[in-house]
């Protein structure tokens, strides 16, 4: 039995900054035209499951350590009769020391059905959620024709032994610089430099519960010209794609900050990092990924062009330094110091101004049925997807960035006891605003909300 696992360090952090007012939850939502096979979905969440130990499992302490062990119950599959609209449905957060880290709800209104897909951190990343929520969508696609098993890719659940390894990473990062200096490196991307609030207030982590409309969220999406444009920039400048979505987040985050009368703090993008390798092909859902932190000061970014070619640099640097690895050094190194974990989840300091996921491509490998390029499950096709990051005090957006048939999805999670829904409307849509001028292709009627 692979059950009980020892918690890694990365795990420990997202358990020790998880708080009721700022839950460490992930989402993903996926808007059907159509209504979903009731038995089609229940068996596939089933064998999705099955599939991802981490996400049937919950918390327990043995003396000093904590382990992941097997619930009593699975994961919960909720049903709603509810409108479907711009905004999630309430949801309550997830506490993976009573209950699974796993909830998935079934949103019906009509001919429509919204689901989503809840997730702890604790248990897997924003690339893990994904993979999840392919299974789930693949599996009840394929229901009943008993294909399902041998289309989806083939998992080793024992790779989650080496989950909380990392040795090419570190391995690389470790023949330039001693663990001593990684160390300090990764204390001082903390300390060094205090970022800035998006917009000055103060954190509530006392708070029993997070805002009653939790999760806040904003959906915009490219058109398929738009997001060929994007590639097609990217390409021609020799830069990546996520170069120019952190150049266009650090000039939203700028023009945001004047808004303040304060242009004289840094400006801090959290960007996370996939320590994937080759041999994590058949790693089930967990967390397998590291943060780095990218600082600018409002002179920094008086030139758009120059902006880019800094972060494409330091992009460049991060990759091939492997320097991704030096947060997770630094938490092995923490935990031999009493508070050591407690000291990067301080609810009084401000880790970034934003936070910025660029997921990548969901649901482009399967042969299953398709309808003018989109996924079909049954009756119901599948029109758009979300994703969510989490958010932190004094962190109140989180942009999370993916892509479905052949379509960019820009989704911005906001604290709404600090943004207004206005305030939201408007960020997002600056940001989205430059990436398509990013893109440089007239905008069509085929972007609009999701």
């Amino acid at each position: 039995m692979l059950l009980p696992l020892p918690l890694v360090p990365f795990e420990s952090l997202m358990l020790v900054d998880d708080r009721p007012a700022y839950p460490m939850n992930c989402f993903a939502r996926i808007r059907f035209q159509g209504r979903l096979d009731r038995a089609a979905l229940e068996s596939a969440m089933a064998v999705a499951v099955s599939r991802h130990p981490l996400l049937a499992a919950v918390v327990r302490r043995s003396g000093t350590q904590e382990f992941w062990v097997a619930a009593d119950q699975p994961p919960a599959l909720q049903w709603r009769d509810t409108p479907l609209v711009e905004s999630f449905p309430p949801l309550a957060p997830l506490d993976v020391r009573v209950e699974p880290g796993l909830r998935v709800v079934s949103c019906e209104d009509g001919e429509n059905t919204d689901l989503i897909i809840q997730a702890h951190h604790a248990c897997c990343d924003g690339l893990g959620v994904l993979r999840f929520t392919e299974d789930l969508l693949v599996s009840c696609a394929l229901a009943g024709e008993g294909a399902s098993k041998s289309v989806l890719r083939t998992l080793c659940p024992e790779r989650l032994l080496d989950r909380g390894k990392f040795d090419e990473a570190a391995g690389k990062l470790l023949q330039t610089m001693s663990r001593e200096a990684v160390r300090l490196l990764g204390v001082s991307q903390f300390r060094r430099r205090a970022p800035e609030p998006l917009v000055p207030h103060e954190a509530r982590p006392d708070d029993s519960s997070p805002p009653a409309d939790y999760p806040a969220s904003l959906t915009r999406r490219l058109d398929r010209a738009e997001s060929t444009g994007l590639v097609m920039t990217a390409r021609r400048l020799g830069v990546a794609v996520n170069d120019l979505l952190i150049r266009d987040c650090f000039l939203t985050l700028k023009r945001w900050r004047m808004r303040t009368g304060d242009q004289s703090g840094w400006i801090r993008v959290a960007v996370p990092v996939n320590l994937r390798t080759p041999a994590d092909r058949r790693l089930p859902a967990a967390n397998k990924a590291s943060l780095v932190f990218l600082d600018r000061l409002a002179r920094h970014m008086a030139d758009p062009q120059r902006l880019l070619h800094s972060v494409h640099e330091e992009m460049a640097m991060i990759k091939q330094m492997q320097l991704g690895a030096t947060l997770i050094l630094t938490l092995e190194n923490s935990l031999s110091m009493p508070g050591g974990l407690e000291e990067f989840a301080r609810p009084d300091h401000c880790t970034a101004t934003a936070f910025l996921t660029n997921l990548g491509a969901i649901l482009d490998r399967y042969p299953v049925p398709l309808k003018e390029g989109r996924f079909v499950v049954g009756d119901a096709v599948l029109r758009s997807m979300e994703a969510l990051a989490p958010l932190r005090p004094l962190t109140c957006a989180a942009i999370a960035v993916l892509v479905y048939a052949g379509q960019f999805h820009i989704t911005l999670h906001y604290d709404s006891r600090v943004l207004t829904v206005t305030d939201a409307r408007e960020l997002i849509d600056d940001f989205t605003g430059r990436v398509r001028r990013s893109a440089d292709v007239p905008a069509t009627s085929d972007a609009m909300i999701c």
